[in-house]
């Protein structure tokens, strides 16, 4: 497992020194290996320590006493195997305590900072980095995450495996990223808190600053249990939990998928200020799945005013729909698709943001072009960059107006088009229903904020 993690971590492209120890061998993947701490050529700033478990505590202790300052220990063994791992627990504290040596772990996956190339887990992280941070007291949901970020476009700014938080809990971290620069929304994998009492003062002093999203999982007696014997988290009582996410401004999601998604809307687009929503598309039936979905999470789909309509009708060929939601149905006039009618609605008093379905690139055409064996000629090359300057100025349009734009798709960042606006700050969702979902927490996020600045 360390030759793993070590891979991912020459993989990732860190660009300080890394320092193999190794009882044995004289290199491991081609780096000079040390026999001991000792040995190193000068103090590191990380101990990354993957270890039998009974020889971790006094491998710790000579990292302390050679000057080591930091450590993540990802051996497990310790307090969630019972009582005589506890006890190696307890000894590791007390290691730490003396040497002042913040720790990660034990029983984690390890830490991860993009913006520097540092990936200490097991699986490779393919994007740039972005800004949301992933806390999280699973290993898996910290670095198994990233081939579905890859997927649809999300990116990561850092992510954290807490395992057992023998020193260092989520909740250090949470008051930690709070200040992080490059963090923008946070993610919470929670399966149980020590200090409740502590979680609701840090996560209520965080969330006006930045949004957090929480998934809970020891609220019930199977999540609980499976939370005692994966990290020794002492799940709770699910009522408190959902009582103390309300107070504190969290916004607490029920799956992976949707702590994801609405970390992602939340670190990319300004809140809404109120709840009404224009639904925008090319096709009926997502459309009309958008506007059922709003009206299922709380937000309004109004009607638009005979001035808006009017405006839109001389734009719109007379088969597409002007009331909302608006259905420009097949339509191909890119300026009025991506500006001008964009603008028209976000310029109104009529609506507090977008959710959209129908952007698409080249992708579809060159398919049809290869298939068909050059029978078929679209002026793709033509068209491209009429189509990435348009979406530059669409990717604006959240900023200028404060109003947030979020798309739909069936279609993954293959697409160029949609590659290119998930990059540049729009979130692109593969359902109807999951575009709506993060527009409403979205709308809550901005709902809680005003309560909170109004006392």
């Amino acid at each position: 497992m360390g030759t793993g993690q070590l891979a991912t971590l020459i993989f990732q492209g860190f660009s300080g020194k890394i320092y193999p120890i190794h009882p044995r061998e004289s290199t491991v993947l081609g780096l000079k290996a040390y026999r001991s701490i000792f040995d190193l050529p000068e103090i590191p700033d990380l101990a990354f320590m993957v270890l039998p478990t009974d020889i971790v505590v006094p491998k710790l202790e000579e990292c302390g006493s050679a000057g080591v300052k930091a450590a993540v220990v990802v051996s497990g063994g310790f307090r969630e195997v019972g009582k005589t791992g506890l006890e190696k627990e307890r000894m590791l504290v007390r290691v730490a305590e003396k040497y002042k040596m913040v720790v990660i772990g034990p029983n984690c996956i390890g830490v991860s900072n993009f913006h520097i190339g540092m990936n200490t887990t097991y699986f490779p992280y393919q994007q740039d980095p972005g800004d949301i941070t992933i806390i999280s007291q699973s290993g898996t949901y910290s670095c198994h995450v990233y081939g579905y970020t890859r997927k649809f476009g999300m990116r990561l700014s850092h992510t954290v495996s807490v395992g057992n938080s023998a020193v260092v809990d989520l909740i250090d971290c949470l008051e930690y990223f709070a200040q992080e620069p490059r963090t923008k929304a946070i993610a919470l994998y929670i399966e149980g808190l020590r200090d409740g009492k502590r979680f609701l003062r840090v996560a209520r002093e965080v969330s006006p600053k930045k949004p957090v999203v929480a998934l809970f999982v020891g609220g019930t007696l199977a999540g609980a249990r499976a939370g005692m014997s994966h990290t020794g988290a002492l799940g709770g009582d699910d009522s408190i939990y959902e009582g103390v996410f309300r107070q504190t401004g969290v916004i607490r999601v029920k799956t992976v998928q949707d702590m994801l998604d609405i970390a992602w809307a939340l670190a990319s687009l300004p809140p809404p200020a109120g709840r009404r929503m224009c639904v925008l598309t090319n096709a009926g039936g997502p459309g009309a799945s958008m506007a059922d979905a709003c009206n299922r999470e709380g937000l309004e789909v109004p009607e638009f005013s005979e001035k808006l309509k009017t405006g839109l009708k001389e734009i719109l060929p007379h088969t597409a729909s002007f009331s909302n939601p608006v259905d420009l149905t097949y339509f191909m006039d890119l300026h009025a698709m991506y500006e001008r009618i964009p603008r028209m609605i976000l310029e109104s008093d009529e609506v507090d943001g977008i959710v959209m379905y129908g952007v698409f690139g080249s992708l579809l055409y060159r398919t049809l072009e290869e298939g068909l064996g050059g029978r078929i000629k679209y002026p793709i090359d033509e068209v491209v960059p009429v189509v990435r300057e348009l979406l530059r100025k669409f990717v604006s349009y959240p900023g200028e107006y404060r109003k947030p734009v979020i798309v739909s798709s069936f279609w993954g960042t293959d697409d160029d088009a949609l590659k290119q606006i998930a990059d540049d700050g729009i979130p692109v969702y593969s359902s109807p229903e999951r575009a709506v979902s993060a527009m409403a927490a979205l709308y809550r996020y901005g709902r809680w904020l005003r309560s909170f600045n109004n006392g």
